[in-house]
C-alpha cells in the first residue's frame, strides 16, 4: 500500500514538474513574441528612392546598363554645362570628385575646361542651359554622345542657342562610374561644290 502510495505520489510530481517546464516554455513564447512586436512597432525602415528613375537599370560584373550610363550621363552633363556665376565652384568640385584618375590627362582636361569656363562666366555674367535632344549610348565602351541646345544668357539682355554634340567616356573602377572624357564634338564641314571643282 505504501508502495503504491510512493508511486502516485512520484508520479504526481513528474506530472507537475512537465506542467511547470511547458509553462515556462509557454510564458517564454509570449514574452517573446511581446518583445518582437514592440520591436517591429519601433523600427523605423528607411528606402533610398532616386527621382526621375522610370527605368529599369543594373550593374552586372563589368557590364553597364545603358538605361544606367544614360541618366549618369545626364547628371554629369547637367553639372558640366548648366552653369551659372553662383554655381560653378561647387559643380567644378563635384566633377572633380568623380573623375578617372587612370589618365592623369583626363583629370587636367576637365581642370582646363573649369578654369577656361570659370574666367568666362564670371568675367562676362553668363549663364549656360543644355537641353538634350537625342542621347547615343555604347555601353561596351562606356560611351555617351549627347545632341541638344545650349543656350547661354548674358547678363540681362544677350540671348545665344546653339545646336550641339558633346562626348563622354567613362572608366568603371572600383563599382562606380568615374568620368574620363568630356568633350564638345565639331560638325563636319562638308566643302561646297566649287571648292571640290578647285581640288580637282
Amino acid at each position: 500500500m505504501q508502495t503504491d502510495d510512493t508511486n502516485l505520489k512520484f508520479r504526481l510530481e513528474n506530472i507537475c514538474r512537465q506542467r511547470n517546464f511547458f509553462a515556462g516554455c509557454l510564458g517564454l513564447s509570449l514574452l517573446s513574441s511581446v518583445l518582437i512586436g514592440a520591436k517591429i512597432t519601433s523600427m523605423s525602415e528607411r528606402v533610398v528612392l532616386v527621382p526621375g528613375i522610370t527605368r529599369e537599370m543594373y550593374v552586372e560584373d563589368s557590364l553597364i546598363s545603358s538605361s544606367y550610363l544614360e541618366e549618369t550621363s545626364l547628371l554629369f552633363i547637367s553639372a558640366l554645362l548648366d552653369l551659372t556665376p553662383t554655381t560653378i565652384d561647387a559643380k567644378k568640385d563635384m566633377i572633380l570628385k568623380h573623375v578617372s584618375q587612370r589618365s592623369p590627362a583626363s583629370l587636367k582636361s576637365l581642370q582646363t575646361y573649369f578654369a577656361e569656363s570659370v574666367g568666362h562666366i564670371k568675367k562676362l555674367q553668363v549663364s549656360t542651359f543644355f537641353a538634350p535632344k537625342k542621347i547615343h549610348v555604347d555601353s561596351k565602351k562606356l560611351e555617351v554622345i549627347a545632341d541638344g541646345s545650349l543656350t547661354s544668357i548674358f547678363g540681362k539682355k544677350g540671348f545665344e542657342e546653339k545646336d550641339v554634340r558633346f562626348k563622354l567616356e567613362f572608366d568603371y573602377v572600383g563599382g562606380r562610374l568615374l568620368l574620363k572624357e568630356f568633350i564638345e564634338l565639331k560638325p563636319k564641314l562638308i566643302p561646297l561644290k566649287d571648292e571640290k571643282n578647285n581640288a580637282k
